[in-house]
């Protein structure tokens, strides 16, 4: 929901876990320098995620970079690092090393947008009980039309080592508890505006989701899960940026 590519998926990706930032950090620090179509930042922040107690204060003991290219208002690229100390709480000794890249497409066109993205991301997890990799791969595109209607897909490949419980693990005959699976889930989906201002609209839309897996996990989620739903949008209208008087606006700006 954060990208223009997914403003009309109301799902949170299966690879979040690995190709965004932490949820929420109470504590950050952050610098940047841009030049022409470059910008490189740099942040140390608390890499624990928080529990009911929101405000409970940790040491800034984690640490990213970024480095983001936009040669013009269509493409934005993006490639960045990040260690993040003890980021979950039930695995207090588990750091994790996260690496992602992005190509961001956006064009508008006469009546309607066409917002497209691609996205890696990688968890190098370093456990007392030992180190390995999980991988996630996103295409997702959405394109509105005449205005008022959204066509909408997202295809996704991500590794998960957390799908079973104790009981499952023990009817699957597995012994390792974090044992990874190459997922992947498949979405269309349409919404439509059905009233809309410039400063609010509401939509009624609705999306299919096909889903692959490892045959071994056939007990626990069937043989061909699919998922449907049927979902109503508000959204605040469109900010515009006007400059004031005596200001030049930048023609090489990232279309977001």
């Amino acid at each position: 929901m954060h990208r223009m590519s997914a403003s009309e998926n109301p799902s949170a990706t299966l690879a979040h876990h690995l190709q965004d930032s932490t949820h929420i950090s109470f504590g950050v620090l952050t610098s940047g320098f841009t030049y022409c179509w470059l910008n490189l930042e740099g942040s140390v922040f608390n890499g624990r995620e928080p529990d009911e107690n929101r405000y409970d204060s940790h040491r800034w003991d984690s640490r990213s970079a970024r480095l983001s290219f936009a040669p013009n208002r269509n493409w934005a690229m993006q490639v960045s690092y990040g260690f993040l100390r003890s980021p979950e709480a039930q695995e207090p000794n588990a750091d994790i090393r996260r690496a992602t890249a992005s190509v961001q497409y956006n064009r508008p066109f006469d009546r309607g947008n066409w917002a497209s993205s691609i996205i890696w991301g990688r968890n190098h997890v370093s456990a007392p009980s030992g180190a390995h990799n999980l991988n996630g791969y996103t295409f997702e595109s959405t394109v509105n039309f005449l205005d008022r209607n959204y066509l909408s897909t997202r295809l996704e490949l991500v590794d998960k080592d957390e799908l079973l419980r104790a009981n499952d693990r023990a009817l699957l005959g597995i012994a390792d508890d974090h044992s990874s699976f190459r997922i992947g889930a498949y979405t269309t989906g349409f919404a439509r505006d059905l009233w809309k201002t410039d400063k609010l609209s509401l939509a009624v839309g609705s999306d299919l989701t096909f889903y692959s897996k490892p045959t071994i996990l056939d007990p626990i989620y069937g043989q061909r899960p699919v998922s449907w739903k049927l979902f109503f949008r508000v959204r605040p209208g469109k900010m515009e940026m006007k400059p004031t008087r005596g200001t030049r606006m930048p023609n090489r700006q990232p279309q977001q």
